[in-house]
C-alpha cells in the first residue's frame, strides 16, 4: 500500500472511534426519550420534601405510596435535593408517606390525574417528643450497606470525638474498615487496595482533587455544612467515571431558608465562623464557613514537639428554590501547607478551588427531572526541600455534566454525559539540568509539562425489577479522549435481592470495569513526601483500569441491631510506581504494576435512643507484581511482588457514644496490623573511581543499601480517642456548646515511618488534649 493511502486510513480509524461514541449517545438519547411516550394516560408525581423549621430539603427520607387502606405500591428515597419521583402510575387516589428519623411522619391523601403531573413540597416538623419513634422503613434505625455503598449522615460524624468544634469527614472515614492511612499526616485515603489518585472525590458534583487536610484529623468538610455523603468502597454504578478504585459522592447543606443563624468556634486544633439565613425567605439563602488552623502555634505546649502543619478552608453558597427547579452556587477552597517530618527540610503544600453550580428542574412541561453541573476545578501542589529544587504540579478544569431519566420500554433508566477540559502543566526541573550534569528527579516526564486533554464519558443504567424482591441495575459507561479517540466500554452491574420481601435481610453484589484517562506520579519510597504529578497518559500508553467484584449481606435483627458482611475482589493494572534502586536516591523512575486486592469485612451496629455502639473489622491483603525489570534492577527473579504501604492485613474499629442526662461521652478504638516498609540492608563505604582509588589508602563514599522493597512490618497501630460534650441553652436563640477530650487517649507510642534520609524514626502524635467551644446564635 503506497504512502499517500496512509493519512486516509487513519482519518477512517479515527472517525470510526467518534462514530461508535457519538452513536452510544445518540442512540441511548433516542431510545430512552422516545420511550416517554408510552404509558401517556398514566400520571407522575413529583415530592420535594423540606424541613417545616428550615425550608431545607429532607435527604433520605423514606416516601411511600399506598391506596387508602391497603398495601405499599411504591416506595423511593428522597435524592440530595429532598426530592423524589414516581413516573407513569397509574391515575388514582394515593396516601403518601414520608418519614425520617427524628422527625414527625407526614400523611396525606393526593389525587392524580390521567397524564397529568402533580408537584408537592410537603413540610415535615420536627419531632420534638421522641427522636427515637420508630418509622415506617428499618433503614433508618441502623446505616444503609449495599454492595460497597455506604451513606454517612452529619449524626455519624458527630457521634466521633473531634478535636475541634463539631465532627469531621475525615475522621469518621478512618473508622471504616475499606479505608486505610498509612499516618496521621500527609492527607493520604487508601480504599480497599486503591491509592488516593485512584479515587474519585465529588462535591456537589464537582471534582475535588484532595479535600483532606495535611493533618489527616481533618478535612475540608466539617459536619455544619455536609448533608450526606455516600462513599462507594469499589463496584460503583455507571454515572460514575474517571476513577478505578473508590468514589466519594458528598452533598452539602442549603442554608437556612427561614432565618439567620451564626456559629463561632475554638479548639486548640482550629477556629471557625458560619454564618446562613434567607436572603428571601423560602426561596434564596446563603451558607457561609471557614475554618483556620492553629496547631502550629499551640501544637509545642500540648504535645512538646514541633507540629509544622497549617491549613484553612471555605465553603460558600447560594440557594435558589424556584416553582419547578433548584439551584445550588457552590464555592469551595483549601489550603495546606507544612512537613511531615518535623526536622526534614521537605515543605509541601497544595489547595483546591472549585466553584459550580448545580441545578434540578422539575417543571410540569419536563417529562422527567434533570439535573445539570457546570463548574470549574483547579488543584496545584508544590514540593521544595528535596534537592534545594522547588517543583509544581497544576491541573485545571472546566466541565459540564447532564444526568436525566427515562422510561426504556416501560423500565425506569437514568443516563447522562459529562465533558471536561482539562489542563495539566508542572515545572519538575530546570530543562538544561542534563547538560549541567546535574540529576532529574522525574525522569521520564517533561521538566515543564503542559498539555490539554478533552474527555467525553457518557452512561446509562437500568433500573430493572424482574421480581418484586429483586432490583438490578445493569450499565454501561463509554469515555473517550478527543486527542486518542480511542473509546472505552466499561460494563458495570448492581443486583439487590430481598429473600422475604422487605429490607430486614439483603444480598447484594456488585462488579463492573473502571478506566481512568490520567496518572499521578508519587514517590511511594518516601513516606516523608506526598507530591504527585498529575498527567494524561501518553498517547501510546495503556489507560488504568481495574476490575471489581463485591458480595454483601445485611440484615436488620431489629429497628436497632444491624449486622453487614462482605467480600470484595479488584484487580488493577497499568499503575505506575517508582522504579527501585539499591542506594536511597531523589531520582524517580516509573514502572507500570498490576494490583491484586481481595478482602472481606464485617460490620455490627446498635442504635438505641441513648446508647450507640459500632463494631468492625475489616481483612484485605494487596499485591503489587510487575517483571524485575520495571521494578528492582538487583533482584534476579523474572516477577517481582510485594505488599505496598498500605496493605494493612488487619483493622478493628469501635464507635461508641452515650448520653447521660445533658452529657454524651463518645470513644473511638482503631487497631491496625502493622504495614509493610523497606528495611536498610547494609551500610557501606564505595570507591567509585576504580582503578584511580586506593582501597587501603582511600575511605570511599558512605552508601545506604536497601533490603528488597517492602520486606519489613511496622509495629501494629493503635489508637483510643476520647471526649464529653454538653449543651447550655441560655435562651431560643443563645447558647453554647462544650467539649473536652485527647487524642490518643493513652499516649501509645505509634510509628507512622522511618526516614532514611534523616535515619530517623517518625512517629505520629502522642497524647494531645483538648477543648472547644462553640457559640450559638439564631
Amino acid at each position: 500500500m503506497s504512502d499517500l493511502s496512509h493519512p486516509f486510513i487513519f482519518i477512517f480509524n479515527h472517525l470510526r472511534s467518534i462514530s461508535l461514541h457519538t452513536f452510544f449517545i445518540l442512540l441511548s438519547i433516542i431510545f430512552l426519550t422516545a420511550a416517554n411516550q408510552v404509558h401517556a394516560q398514566n400520571s407522575t408525581l413529583r415530592v420535594i420534601a423540606i424541613t417545616q423549621d428550615e425550608g431545607t430539603p429532607v435527604i433520605a427520607a423514606n416516601v411511600l405510596l399506598t391506596i387508602p387502606g391497603a398495601d405499599t405500591l411504591y416506595a423511593r428515597s428522597t435524592d440530595a435535593y429532598g426530592f423524589v419521583e414516581f413516573n407513569n402510575i397509574p391515575a388514582r387516589d394515593y396516601e403518601i408517606q414520608i418519614s425520617y428519623i427524628g422527625y414527625q411522619t407526614y400523611r396525606d391523601i393526593i389525587t392524580l390525574e390521567p397524564g397529568a403531573t402533580k408537584i408537592i413540597r410537603p413540610e415535615l416538623a420536627t419531632d420534638t417528643a421522641v427522636l427515637g419513634e420508630l418509622v415506617v422503613s428499618v433503614r433508618r434505625g441502623t446505616t444503609r450497606r449495599d454492595a460497597g455503598m455506604q451513606t454517612i449522615t452529619p449524626e455519624d460524624l458527630s457521634r466521633m470525638p473531634t478535636p475541634a468544634p463539631g465532627g469531621d469527614l475525615t475522621m469518621y472515614l478512618q473508622s471504616l474498615p475499606s479505608v486505610v492511612t498509612t499516618g496521621d499526616r500527609g492527607g493520604e485515603l487508601h480504599i480497599r487496595g486503591g491509592t488516593p489518585s485512584q479515587n474519585l472525590v465529588l462535591v456537589e458534583n464537582m471534582p475535588v482533587i484532595k479535600p483532606f487536610h495535611i493533618s489527616n484529623l481533618f478535612s475540608a468538610l466539617p459536619q455544619d455544612v455536609l448533608s450526606s455523603v455516600d462513599i462507594y468502597a469499589g463496584g460503583f454504578g455507571s454515572q460514575y467515571s474517571g476513577a478505578t478504585s473508590a468514589v466519594l459522592d458528598i452533598n452539602l447543606r442549603q442554608g437556612n431558608m427561614r432565618r439567620f443563624q451564626g456559629k463561632a468556634a475554638l479548639s486548640p486544633y482550629i477556629v471557625s465562623l458560619q454564618a446562613e439565613g434567607p436572603i428571601l425567605v423560602d426561596n434564596h439563602s446563603f451558607l457561609l464557613m471557614g475554618r483556620y488552623s492553629v496547631i502550629e502555634e499551640t501544637g509545642p505546649r500540648l504535645t512538646g514537639e514541633d507540629v509544622p502543619l497549617s491549613f484553612y478552608d471555605l465553603v460558600g453558597r447560594y440557594s435558589i428554590n424556584w416553582d419547578g427547579a433548584v439551584c445550588n452556587f457552590t464555592g469551595l477552597h483549601t489550603n495546606d501547607e507544612g512537613r511531615i517530618n518535623p526536622i526534614r527540610a521537605v515543605q509541601l503544600s497544595w489547595s483546591n478551588t472549585a466553584i459550580g453550580v448545580r441545578c434540578l428542574g422539575f417543571a410540569e412541561e419536563l417529562n422527567h427531572a434533570v439535573d445539570i453541573t457546570i463548574g470549574y476545578t483547579g488543584y496545584s501542589s508544590s514540593e521544595t526541600g528535596i534537592d534545594n529544587i522547588g517543583r509544581e504540579s497544576n491541573l485545571r478544569m472546566g466541565y459540564m455534566r447532564m444526568d436525566n431519566r427515562a422510561e426504556f420500554f416501560g423500565s425506569p433508566a437514568n443516563y447522562g454525559f459529562k465533558l471536561e477540559f482539562i489542563k495539566y502543566d508542572a515545572i519538575l526541573d530546570d530543562p538544561f539540568a542534563q547538560q549541567q550534569g546535574r540529576a532529574v528527579r522525574f525522569t521520564g516526564v517533561d521538566a515543564q509539562l503542559d498539555e490539554l486533554a478533552t474527555n467525553l464519558s457518557s452512561y446509562v443504567t437500568l433500573n430493572l425489577e424482574p421480581f418484586s424482591n429483586i432490583r438490578f441495575r445493569p450499565g454501561v459507561v463509554s469515555q473517550i479522549n478527543i486527542r486518542d479517540l480511542q473509546p472505552t466500554l466499561e460494563p458495570r452491574a448492581r443486583l439487590s435481592w430481598n429473600p422475604i420481601g422487605n429490607e430486614d435481610l439483603e444480598f447484594s453484589l456488585a462488579a463492573g470495569r473502571y478506566v481512568q484517562m490520567h496518572e499521578a506520579i508519587n514517590d511511594e519510597r518516601d513516606a516523608g513526601t506526598v507530591f504527585y504529578v498529575y498527567k494524561p497518559i501518553n498517547e501510546r500508553d495503556p489507560n488504568p483500569e481495574s476490575l471489581h467484584a463485591i458480595l454483601g449481606y445485611r440484615q436488620q435483627f431489629t429497628q436497632a441491631f444491624g449486622l453487614s458482611i462482605e467480600a470484595y475482589t479488584k484487580k488493577h493494572k497499568n499503575i505506575p510506581v517508582a522504579r527501585w534502586t539499591r542506594e536511597p536516591a531523589n531520582t524517580l523512575a516509573t514502572g507500570l504494576v498490576e494490583s491484586f486486592t481481595f478482602g472481606g469485612d464485617i460490620q455490627a451496629e446498635l442504635n438505641l435512643r441513648r446508647l450507640y455502639l459500632s463494631l468492625s473489622y475489616g481483612i484485605s491483603k494487596v499485591t503489587y507484581e510487575a517483571p524485575s525489570s520495571e521494578l528492582v534492577a538487583w533482584i534476579d527473579r523474572p516477577v517481582f511482588s510485594y505488599n505496598p504501604a498500605h496493605d494493612r492485613r488487619h483493622q478493628i474499629n469501635l464507635i461508641s457514644s452515650l448520653q447521660l442526662g445533658n452529657y454524651t461521652a463518645s470513644i473511638s478504638y482503631q487497631f491496625g496490623s502493622g504495614g509493610p516498609f523497606t528495611r536498610l540492608f547494609a551500610f557501606d563505604l564505595a570507591l567509585l573511581d576504580l582503578p584511580r582509588q586506593n582501597p587501603i589508602t582511600d575511605q570511599g563514599r558512605a552508601m545506604t543499601l536497601f533490603s528488597e522493597p517492602f520486606d519489613g512490618k511496622l509495629p501494629n497501630f493503635q489508637r483510643l480517642d476520647a471526649s464529653i460534650s454538653r449543651s447550655f441553652r441560655f435562651s431560643p436563640s443563645f447558647g453554647i456548646d462544650t467539649e473536652i477530650g485527647a487524642v490518643n487517649t493513652f499516649n501509645i507510642t505509634n510509628v507512622f515511618y522511618y526516614d532514611v534520609n534523616t535515619m530517623q524514626q517518625v512517629n505520629q502524635l502522642p497524647l494531645v488534649p483538648y477543648i472547644s467551644l462553640t457559640t450559638i446564635i439564631r
